[in-house]
């Protein structure tokens, strides 16, 4: 899928787009240079987001660079997000750090997908986020740490943080949401204009770049005090999912990663 940040929403960004594991017949063809990854298909070459060389930060295609020139550039800029080394071992490495190499992260994103999906994720406490939504402007409420984000389609798993740390974008800092063990465990308060915000994060939930369309990832985002922006309103639907109010074809959901270590 691909994606485009877009002023005024989160960020400005070229466009860029997701990979991750899949069947064996619609791998990739790429080929190496000692510094770029470039698909076959198009010229596009790998890139850490962002520039953020880190533990936990994603990996994408973007357009890659058609002469010598752009080649220099591209080796140089986002902290050379964009050279790799293929490792004796089979494993890749960002060359600005080969502590850290490829991998797939134990527990799917959080994404929009279709409500009549397999992959829709139902909470346990959907009633009790709809029930004390008009209580939490009260300060007496004793729900001041938020409502637990456990999921009743998951048995044990609870909707969780991705990364340790947040990761500093611009004006903006955000984690990727993901399926994760209970200990774990976001808790929120929904109010009652829709928003889902993360008391001990002190962030509120968003979709990226606010488009609604199936497979866009949700983000926990802080931003800046200050810069605008629109609010992210959702639904708490009676089934125990939740929807994009302007999308409500949509809901939260996994998509589950396929893989094997043949």
């Amino acid at each position: 899928m691909t994606n485009k940040f877009n002023v005024g929403r989160m960020l400005c960004w070229s466009p860029y787009l997701e990979i991750g594991c899949g069947p064996k017949e619609n791998a990739m063809i790429v080929t190496y240079d000692g510094t770029f990854i470039t698909r076959v298909d198009d010229g596009a070459v790998l890139n850490v987001c962002y520039g953020k060389i880190q533990e936990g930060s994603s990996v994408n295609l973007k357009k890659g660079p058609k002469t010598l020139k752009e080649q220099k550039r591209h080796k140089k800029m986002s902290n050379g997000s964009r050279a790799f080394i293929v490792n004796m071992n089979g494993t890749v490495s960002p060359a600005s750090n080969i502590n850290l190499v490829l991998g797939v992260e134990c527990y799917p994103m959080l994404r929009l997908v279709k409500r009549n999906s397999p992959n829709l994720v139902k909470f346990r406490n959907a009633k009790l986020l709809n029930d004390f939504s008009s209580k939490l402007k009260r300060e007496d409420n004793d729900i001041v740490n938020g409502i637990g984000l456990d999921l009743i389609s998951h048995q044990g798993f609870s909707l969780v943080p991705m990364l340790q740390k947040w990761l500093k974008i611009g004006p903006f800092l955000a984690s990727a949401i993901g399926r994760g063990p209970d200990h774990e465990m976001l808790r929120a308060h929904y109010y009652k204009d829709g928003q889902i915000y993360l008391p001990k994060e002190k962030g509120y939930i968003r979709v990226l770049d606010g488009k609604l369309e199936e497979g866009q990832p949700i983000l926990a985002v802080k931003t800046a005090a200050w810069l605008w922006l629109p609010k992210a309103k959702f639904v708490v639907n009676f089934d125990g999912s939740i929807s994009p109010y302007k999308a409500l074809h949509l809901g939260f959901g996994f998509y589950e990663p396929v893989y094997s270590r043949e």
